[in-house]
């Protein structure tokens, strides 16, 4: 049948006799004694049995909570049940069980031996009681056989039995002094120095934008997309080169009258050579030709177009454009001249193709400075991740054309991933624990993570490679390094610490006795220095 138990905490200036004395004023069956850390009062069995008896004669189960291991060790003795905690206790129930007979008040004899059978509780001998009392010793009869113990005490013991005693002693005395020799006599002292050893793991990882959660097995993590935009113009001096017209030719015609009237010659009337090459030319004026037929008249005439072409010789201008051609004749007494040209710088493809990549890469190069104000806490860039599309380009001359300067307005793009510098090192991290020996520890201090700066993007994506680089050690366990080198050979131990345990140097022994060949059977005679090389670990 479970019983609710009832819960006595003790307060740590409280003692055992107050303890003893609130259990006596608690009728519940079953009680949980929860002692104060540091409590020592009931750490004795003396104590702890007088509580038990008062609970045995009040028909009270018992229990403490403690972790005092003096006062657990003691209850356990004793048969108390012991807790490490009140949250073990929920819903248990436990029970005493004494290691010695107790003594209930209500029954004094209950638990105590019983009397000789020649003694009756009144102390008169009876029955069986009283032939026993007949059937003791009498007073001489007992002093008779103490004085021949004595006599045969004194007889000397034959001299085989002493040889033979003597013998089988020193034997014993021997076989001591061996095992002395042997298991208690030598002792070693090992010095071992630890050392280091460098491990190097490159892992190659993928950030993109589209990745949502870093992927440690396939290298993944997420990206920040980055993006800018950069307008710059440049000028360049132009290649080509030219001859250019300058200057219109000028000269005088006559018109000579092949009608009976007058005729009017109106400004801007086109005349032309009509030999070689074509030229036109205008009047500069209005010119009246007068009558009758055959009458002449002067004007002045200046050629369309530059250049040149324009320098007609005498007699070759006698051709008029329009209807005034069959009412005048022309020609020109003398020839026109003025007409020149000059070579001049022109615009070349080539000129807008190296314009274009001066200012694009100049663009380029100002990339990386352009995005990194925008980079958060714990994020890195590559500067050779940054990715840059021309949006727009303007050259404010067209091919051919006369430039001593070519000017070019250019916008660009610019784009680039950003990766979280934390999540690159904890792949990082993995791989490099990946790569450290079984039972080598990497220590922390040593520990660097380097970027190779020459990553490679495609679109959204980058990727690159990160170093995990550090020192490892292997840790030195010395019972393990005692037992296992115990009874071995200077030499053979030697072998075998350098094999499992990574050392600066060879281990250093010093065995005393130094006559026994080998190291102490018993690890525990074996002691265990550990040195550290400052200049290696300074390195």
């Amino acid at each position: 049948m479970n019983h609710l138990s009832e819960i006595l905490r003790i307060e740590p200036d409280a003692t055992a006799e107050a303890v003893r004395r609130r259990l006596a004023r608690m009728d519940d069956p079953q009680v949980a004694v929860v002692l104060p850390n540091g409590w020592g009062e009931l750490n004795n069995i003396p104590r702890l049995r007088l509580i038990q008896r008062q609970a045995v004669a009040r028909s009270q189960e018992i229990a403490l909570v403690t972790r005092d291991l003096s006062t657990r060790q003691a209850a356990q003795q004793l048969g108390i049940p012991v807790y490490g905690s009140e949250a073990k206790l929920a819903g248990r129930t436990w029970r005493m069980t004494p290691a010695l007979p107790t003594v209930d008040p209500r029954q004094p004899a209950a638990g105590l031996p019983n009397p000789p059978a020649w003694r009756t509780p009144t102390g008169e001998a009876t029955g069986k009681a009283r032939a026993a009392v007949t059937s003791r010793p009498s007073l001489h009869h007992s002093r008779q056989q103490r004085i021949r113990a004595a006599e045969a005490w004194r007889r000397p013991t034959p001299l085989w039995l002493q040889l033979a005693g003597y013998g089988l002693v020193g034997l014993v005395l021997l076989a001591v002094l061996a095992a002395f020799a042997v298991y208690v006599l030598p002792a070693a002292t090992v010095t071992i120095v630890p050392g280091q050893r460098q491990v190097e793991a490159p892992v190659t990882l993928t950030a993109s934008p589209d990745v949502d959660a870093v992927d440690i097995q396939g290298r993944l993590l997420p990206g920040r997309l980055m993006e800018t935009y950069i307008e710059m113009t440049g000028t360049i001096a132009t290649s080509g080169s030219e001859q250019e017209a300058q200057g219109k030719a000028v000269g005088q015609v006559v018109f000579t009258n092949q009608t009976n009237r007058s005729v009017r010659i109106p400004a801007g009337t086109i005349v032309s050579t009509s030999t070689g090459s074509r030229s036109d030319f205008r009047t500069t004026s209005e010119t009246e030709v007068p009558a009758p037929q055959g009458s002449q008249a002067t004007a002045n005439i200046e050629a369309l177009e530059e250049g040149v072409q324009g320098n007609a010789r005498a007699n070759t201008i006698t051709t008029v454009s329009g209807a005034l051609r069959t009412q005048v004749g022309v020609t020109n007494p003398s020839a026109t001249g003025g007409g020149q040209s000059a070579l001049v710088r022109v615009v070349k493809q080539v000129d807008k193709d190296t314009l274009l990549d001066q200012v694009y890469a100049q663009i380029q190069s100002e990339a990386f400075a352009r995005l990194q104000p925008e980079l958060r806490a714990n994020e890195w860039l590559s500067e050779s991740s940054i990715q840059t599309f021309i949006v727009a380009q303007f050259f404010d001359h067209f091919n051919d054309e006369p430039a001593d300067e070519l000017g070019l307005t250019l916008r660009v793009l610019v784009q680039g991933v950003a990766v979280d510098q934390n999540t690159a090192r904890e792949i990082a991290m993995a791989a490099l624990q990946e790569a450290v020996p079984e039972r080598g520890k990497l220590v922390a201090d040593s520990i660097q993570f380097l970027a190779d700066p020459n990553a490679t993007a495609s679109e959204r994506t980058v990727r690159f490679t990160i170093v995990g680089r550090g020192n490892y050690v292997i840790p030195i366990d010395n019972r393990e390094l005692r037992s296992s080198v115990a009874g071995l050979s200077v030499e053979e131990a030697t072998q075998l610490l350098q094999e499992q345990w990574l050392l600066q140097k060879p281990p250093e022994f010093y065995v005393d006795p130094d006559w026994f060949g080998t190291l102490p059977r018993f690890g525990s005679r074996i002691q265990v220095r550990v040195e550290f090389d400052q200049a290696a670990q300074g390195e």
